[in-house]
């Protein structure tokens, strides 16, 4: 459901990213590369997330993902805690490079991908 959501959610903000939006979203991710444990990185994945999307203008929408951001960090929490690494999102890397290029098709490609496998992680 996330994935279908962020989806529609990004196609809609798509052209009112701007070069500083995308700037703030890597930086989101470069800060979660650093975190010292999976509740920073957590904060840090959400504000990527949230910086991409919310151009959507979408209210309603963003509430709704929001709400699923909150039960999937609660299946992160409970599965990463006890071994906690610091990960490497390629992914937000992957996403930011396509919407820089303006290949949303891409983006949203790749961002359906890494919902759904964040979700089975979180099982």
């Amino acid at each position: 459901m996330r994935g279908a959501l962020e989806v529609l959610a990004l196609r809609n903000a798509a052209p009112h990213l701007t070069a500083s939006i995308l700037d703030e979203a890597e930086e989101a991710t470069r800060a979660g590369d650093r975190a010292g444990d999976v509740y920073g990185w957590e904060a840090e994945n959400r504000k990527f997330h949230r910086t991409i999307l919310t151009p959507c203008g979408m209210p309603r929408l963003m509430r709704s993902i929001d709400d699923l951001h909150v039960v999937s960090a609660r299946f992160l929490f409970s599965g990463w805690s006890a071994e906690w690494e610091i990960p490497t999102d390629r992914d937000h890397r992957a996403i930011l490079v396509a919407l820089r290029a303006r290949n949303v098709d891409l983006a949203a490609s790749i961002l359906a991908r890494h919902v759904t496998w964040m979700g089975s992680k979180a099982r």
